[in-house]
């Protein structure tokens, strides 16, 4: 089974659409020269992390999967350009259950499995900032997925692209939105290979190409996420660690876009455990740091993920 899309959650571990206070706030005590936050509002539609071990995972039978990934991510922590942090006072806390259906058909092209996948994010986002905050619930951005995946002795290659449409709940004057209010095309690679027995090892880069967001005028960068995962089954159980890098490739357009275009950069690492009960039921769970953020939140993600076979 494959996390290869997400929309983020808009960050949506944080899909915090607007930091835009924060960065008034900070520019009126003299602690910041430019917006903090890499993207709009720091966000993206897709969340680094979330593939762990389903990076590249596509089953190698036909049929239709089902993945549930819960998440919560809280920060209390803005970062400028540098990864220092913006003293005000800050925290963001969301909640969130991705439902990803995958199916692998029996249709070969070029010696490859062909695959499609629909990602259904629902958010609850809470954020304050200097004593001001902003509740918001909704459905996020949906993502679609088309893709070959090649099965070769415990190796796994998957090329796919998704798309990701501006679906969630977006105001321009919130503080806080769900959605993006833009589409983004994320072309994705991955690489897994799997021994039942001992090693378990998948890498996973994408480029996200965002459009832009009408209601704002404004054109987030195109970005580089790569999610990675090691670990080892002995028998049912896995162990590893898994998280993601993170680079903006291009500068952002728009009204408050620093010198620096606005770029961030970020890493994450943090254990996974997995336990399978059978091959079409698992569940698993991890825990991922963020040890590295630049003009975003620096914060910690916990997962917990059940999989199974319809």
């Amino acid at each position: 089974m494959t996390v290869m899309a997400h929309s983020r959650e808009s960050r949506i571990s944080g899909g915090v659409s607007s930091l835009a206070l924060a960065v008034a706030v900070a520019g009126w005590l003299g602690l910041a020269a430019s917006p903090a936050e890499a993207t709009e509002g720091g966000t993206s539609q897709y969340i680094g992390g979330s593939a762990q071990f389903y990076g590249a995972g596509i089953p190698p039978f036909p049929g239709t999967y089902i993945l549930s990934q819960t998440n919560f991510y809280a920060a209390n922590r803005l970062n400028d350009g540098n990864g220092n942090k913006i003293p005000i006072d800050f925290s963001l806390k969301t909640y969130s259950n991705t439902f990803r259906l995958l199916h692998v058909s029996d249709i070969k092209l070029a010696g490859a499995d062909v695959w499609g996948q629909l990602v259904l994010p629902v958010v609850h986002g809470d954020l304050s900032i200097m004593g001001r905050g902003d509740t918001q619930t909704s459905i996020a951005d949906v993502t679609g997925t088309a893709g070959l995946v090649w099965h070769m002795d415990g190796h796994s290659l998957v090329v796919g692209l998704d798309i990701a449409a501006p679906t969630g709940r977006y105001k321009k004057e919130n503080m806080f939105n769900i959605g993006a209010n833009h589409w983004a095309i994320q072309p994705v690679l991955g690489y897994k290979y799997f021994d039942p027995q001992g090693l378990d090892l998948s890498l996973v880069p994408r480029v996200v190409f965002n459009t832009k967001n009408t209601a704002t005028d404004y054109t987030s960068g195109n970005e580089l996420y790569i999610d990675y995962a090691v670990g080892w089954n002995f028998g049912p159980t896995k162990v590893g660690l898994v998280g993601y890098a993170y680079q903006q490739l291009t500068d952002d357009k728009g009204r408050g876009v620093g010198s620096d275009g606005n770029k961030g950069k970020a890493f994450a690492i943090g254990p996974s455990l997995t336990y399978s009960f059978s091959p079409g039921l698992h569940v698993s769970g991890s825990w991922q740091r963020d040890l590295v953020a630049e003009h975003r939140t620096q914060g910690n993600n916990l997962w917990f993920n059940v999989g199974f076979k319809l």
